[in-house]
Order: C-alpha cells, then structure tokens, then sequence
C-alpha cells in the first residue's frame, strides 16, 4: 500500500505548539489561582463567615431592588470571590512594606507624636480630613497618571456591577491608594486601631457603593458614596468619564462631581484589554504589552 505525500507547503501547515502552550498555560494559571483560594479559605477562616453573611445580605436585596437584571453567578463571579478572599493578605503585607519604607526618611515625624497632644475633636477631624483628601487625590491620580492606570484598570473592567464586582481590587493598586491615607496617619502618630478602623470603613463602603440596587438616599446621597453616585463613576458614559472619585462634597470641591437627575449609566467597563476572567491573569495585566500600549488613563 502506497502513502500519498501530503501537497501542503511545509510552511504552510498549522504550527499545533501555539495552541499547546495556549493549554498548558491555561491549566498552570487555573492551578495557581484555585491554590491561592484554597489558601485563602484555610488561612481566613473568619474572613469566610464574613462573606458567607455578606452574600447572605447583599443577595436578596439585589434581587429585591435590582438596578439591572443580573444572575448571581455571573461571569467572572468566581475571579471576583478570588479576589474578595486572596488580596487582602497581599495589600496587608504590602502596606506594611509601605510603612517601614517611609519610616526610614521620616522616623523623626513618628517620634514627634503630633497628634498625641491634641483634643479628641481635633484628632479626629484630622483624621477624617486627611482620609477624604488622600483618598480623592489618590483616586483621581490612578486615573491620570499612566502607570498608576494599568493597576487601577483591573478593577474598571467590570462589566456588571454588583457587591463582589467590588473585590475585583488590583494590590498595588490598593496599596497604592490605602498608602496615601494609612501613611500619613501612621507619620503624625495615629495607632493600628485608626489604620484598621479606615480599612473596614473602605471595604464596607465599595461592597455599597458598587451593589446592583436601584435605591436612592435622599438624605446621605451628597455625604456618602452611594450606589447611585459611584455607578457613575464606572459608566461608559463619555460625560461621566473621570468623575467622582470621592466622596460627592469633595468632589463637587473640585469640580468632578456628576450625578444627573433621572438617568442611569448606559453601561460599565473600560476599553482596556483586562481578562474578564481569571485571577491570576488580572493579577499579571498591568504588566503586559496590552497594558503598556494601552490608552494613557481614564475609562
């Protein structure tokens, strides 16, 4: 029996390596990221609880209020939960690298103890307006300034806006923007319990501000971050495009406020090549040739 020679050009056969490399990859990557989750729910036990009552919350009342009709287990529900479970570890490690950096040059601010000797009411003011102000400027400055974009762009790739959509948080990114609060308090002489007292408050604040709800707070609405004003800040809107950063008086301080009366965003995301899905490919994004040749900040 005699074997007819393939006519096909050398060259001009499929190359079948790519799409193996494409595999293996893909399976290294979901290896990775289902052994950091397993990690996360060993070592967070509590953590677990915690979102195990979140979900027990946050659940009906979008099914109940919803903005936009949305399956609980969307697309990109398990990269989120990731997220929820796996970042707070590294942002932990990572602002405490933060600290101890800027120990080095400014001990002598530490040991001053400045807000060691003021009234209750002063501290506190301090605090709080450093909290709003470090904030609003490291919001805005992740959306204007390049490199700090390709990190924060992670989390604007979110297409459906819901309570775990919130966790969708690039580390740098956060350690970034929690640096410039913790930092300074951390300087001028505040204790852990501040540090972790704006922790929480900013978890507990993004899992609201980004739920699927279409509640509106006639009272806090322009004191708070609410729903109906942060979908804003993630709408493709062009109008809406770089706008409220922080809170809506700081905001409106600075003339980035929008909020129209009557109208909803048309859509979310961002036109930046993030992976919708996969942990550990969002984690790796911002460094990537996609992320480098990007649009140079904003939406």
């Amino acid at each position: 029996m005699s074997i007819t020679p393939d006519p096909t050009p050398e060259a001009a056969r499929p190359d079948p390596r790519p799409a193996d490399r494409h595999t293996k990859s893909g399976v290294a990557i979901g290896l990775v990221t289902v052994a950091a989750l397993v990690i996360a729910l060993v070592t967070r036990g509590a953590g677990v609880v915690g979102i195990a009552v979140l979900f027990l919350i946050f659940v009906p009342l979008e099914k109940l209020f919803a903005l936009r009709p949305m399956k609980v287990f969307r697309r990109g529900f398990l990269t989120d939960l990731t997220h929820l479970l796996v970042d707070n570890l590294l942002i932990t490690i990572g602002l405490l690298a933060a600290i101890v950096v800027a120990l080095i040059p400014f001990f002598w601010l530490r040991r001053l103890d400045v807000v060691g000797g003021l009234p209750t009411w002063a501290s506190v003011t301090i605090a709080v307006l450093i909290t709003l102000f470090g904030q609003y400027w490291a919001h805005r400055a992740t959306h204007q300034v390049p490199l700090l974009w390709r990190f924060h762009s992670v989390h604007h790739s979110i297409e459906n806006m819901d309570w775990m959509a919130s966790a969708r948080l690039h580390p740098i990114d956060q350690i970034f923007t929690h640096g410039a609060v913790v930092i300074p308090l951390f300087l001028l002489g505040y204790g852990g319990n501040v540090f972790g007292g704006v922790v929480v408050f900013f978890t507990l604040l993004a899992l609201f501000q980004h739920a699927n709800v279409r509640l509106r707070f006639p009272v806090i609405r322009w004191v708070i971050n609410t729903p109906e004003w942060h979908h804003w800040h993630h709408a493709l809107d062009r109008e809406a495009i770089n706008t409220n950063f922080g809170t809506p008086v700081i905001d409106w301080l600075f003339g980035t406020a929008y909020m129209p009366k009557g109208k909803v965003p048309s859509g979310f995301g961002t036109a930046e090549p993030v992976p919708p899905v996969g942990y550990v490919r969002q984690l790796a994004y911002p460094f990537t040739r996609p992320a480098r040749t990007g649009r140079s900040s904003g939406q």
